[in-house]
């Protein structure tokens, strides 16, 4: 039998209708890479899981009870069997080409923890899936009144590499946990995503935890995703903004002592 070169992890909860539409940029693609899809499926209610297994019968359904967007993944994670692991967001439409580019990179970079595509909003335009590190001011400018105060555009602009075209292979502080491709080495050093992160920040954490440990994190642009975003914590104060807001203070006091802020 041929060894699974990816393992495709989703989480799916009340999101029936895009885990559907990315299922299909998979299963109906052909692809060099032998791959798996992991479901991590939190039960609604629904007939959602039936729904998933009548349409795609070889996905693998896992479900759970558990809380929090690090903790679901790690549960995915660690069921894998692909020797490259693949964080991918239910509303996600994966190009054509994405995986095939995204495995061979890794397999010719040795050094490389993650990589991440480029990622488009449904109209084509940019959606900035590579960022630099948060520092205190960025989080300051992003989210909360201070930000005309305290040149916020322009600290916006600079956190989300605004002066660079996004054309080109490039080393990065983080790459987007929509779709983010690990090697299994990698984790096994760094180990999986921080569950103590209920919403937001494990994959910057993660990131993180791959420079401290001499690995580096890239940007692919010839690989290429769709972002059907669903990001509920743009919508005004509400409970995802808080964990939100909750996660970015919680990796400021983690890594407090390593960087300078």
């Amino acid at each position: 039998m041929r060894e699974l070169d990816l393992s495709i992890v989703i989480i799916h909860y009340r999101m029936v209708d895009d885990l559907l539409r990315c299922l299909a940029s998979i299963y109906d693609r052909k692809w060099d890479v032998a791959f798996e899809v992991l479901i991590i499926h939190k039960p609604s209610g629904d007939r959602s899981r039936q729904t998933i297994v009548e349409s795609y019968p070889a996905v693998r359904i896992v479900e759970t009870c558990r809380f929090g967007i690090a903790s679901m993944r790690n549960l995915g994670i660690a069921g894998a069997s692909g020797r490259i692991l693949c964080t991918l967001d239910a509303d996600v439409e994966v190009l054509p080409g994405a995986f095939d580019r995204l495995v061979e990179f890794m397999d010719t970079h040795a050094g490389a923890a993650g990589a991440g595509p480029k990622t488009l909003r449904p109209d084509g335009s940019l959606e900035p899936s590579c960022r630099r590190f948060y520092t205190v001011r960025t989080l300051l400018a992003r989210r909360t009144p201070l930000r005309p105060l305290i040149g916020g555009d322009r600290l916006e602009r600079v956190h989300l590499m605004e002066d660079w075209d996004h054309g080109s292979v490039r080393e990065v502080d983080w790459v987007a946990g929509a779709c983010i491709v690990m090697s299994r080495d990698a984790v096994g050093a760094i180990g999986m995503f921080d569950e103590s992160f209920v919403y937001g920040f494990e994959d910057v954490d993660w990131c993180y935890r791959a420079r401290l440990s001499g690995r580096t994190v890239y940007y692919v642009p010839d690989a290429s995703i769709i972002h059907h975003v669903q990001r509920r914590s743009a919508r005004g104060l509400n409970w995802m903004t808080l964990q939100h807001l909750k996660s970015a203070f919680h990796f400021y006091h983690k890594h407090r002592r390593q960087r300078r802020w």
